[in-house]
């Protein structure tokens, strides 16, 4: 379908040049190859989305990091609710063991939070009433009181999310500079094939077959399959690599 969809538009795709390659090898009776060569565009593909699919799972991670309930001290009472239904200066009730549902500021109470998830800080926090607290991190010994800053949509592991996903979004250089790349040289190799199996037969009297076969040969290992592929795959892996250890790009 890729392949039709550059011939409509008259743009010489990689998924063309594997077509083109596999029906030649087909003609000439190579079944075994036309099968294997399909067979490696396609565990490439299967490759990139199982790429990206880790990726995504760097983001899940990180968004399962804050609750999706707390316990709200609202008119005189206690009540569990979901964190976009929080507001602005509610009051949050922290457990020993509960991880921060909401960024806010301590109000009552003191602990000692591991912000490890957030901040990179390997040793545990101190924190009294008035020092600001984050979202997805974790209370350790004493009870807390927490004073809502922000809202769920605007806290700070938010932000760090939108991050992670903003910088999966755009293309690096060597992302852009593929696809231009690919842009001239896929035609070039169309050419290049196309004058390989037709200028010996024609104007050196030479075996057709044999340079039809050379021909194909051109269209299959000149594909820029590497720059197309490895590329994204690498730039998606890294940042999802790198979320899931901290370091967010």
């Amino acid at each position: 379908r890729m392949a039709l969809a550059g011939l409509r538009s008259f743009t010489l795709n990689i998924r063309l040049l594997m077509i083109l390659g596999a029906l030649g090898a087909v003609s000439l009776d190579l079944w075994e190859e036309a099968a294997l060569l399909v067979f490696i565009y396609f565990l490439g593909d299967v490759l990139e989305v199982f790429a990206v699919d880790k990726a995504r799972g760097s983001i899940r991670a990180l968004m399962e990091l804050a609750p999706s309930e707390a316990l709200v001290k609202r008119d005189g009472t206690e009540k569990t609710l979901p964190v976009e239904e929080i507001r602005v200066g509610d009051i949050v009730i922290i457990r020993p063991g509960d991880r921060i549902p909401l960024d806010g500021e301590v109000v009552g109470g003191s602990s000692t939070i591991d912000q490890a998830p957030i901040t990179g800080e390997s040793m545990p926090v101190g924190k009294k009433t008035g020092d600001e607290i984050f979202a997805g991190t974790i209370n350790q010994r004493g009870a807390l009181e927490i004073k809502v800053s922000k809202l769920a949509k605007d806290t700070t592991l938010a932000k760090i999310i939108h991050l992670v996903e903003e910088a999966q979004a755009k293309k690096s250089k060597y992302q852009r500079f593929a696809e231009k790349f690919g842009k001239y040289y896929t035609p070039s190799m169309f050419g290049l094939a196309i004058g390989v199996a037709v200028i010996p037969p024609l104007f050196f009297g030479q075996d057709l077959a044999t340079w039809y076969l050379r021909g194909l040969v051109v269209l299959v290992v000149s594909c820029s399959c590497g720059l197309a592929l490895s590329v994204p795959v690498a730039v998606v892996t890294a940042i999802g690599n790198a979320a899931r250890h901290g370091v967010l790009i």
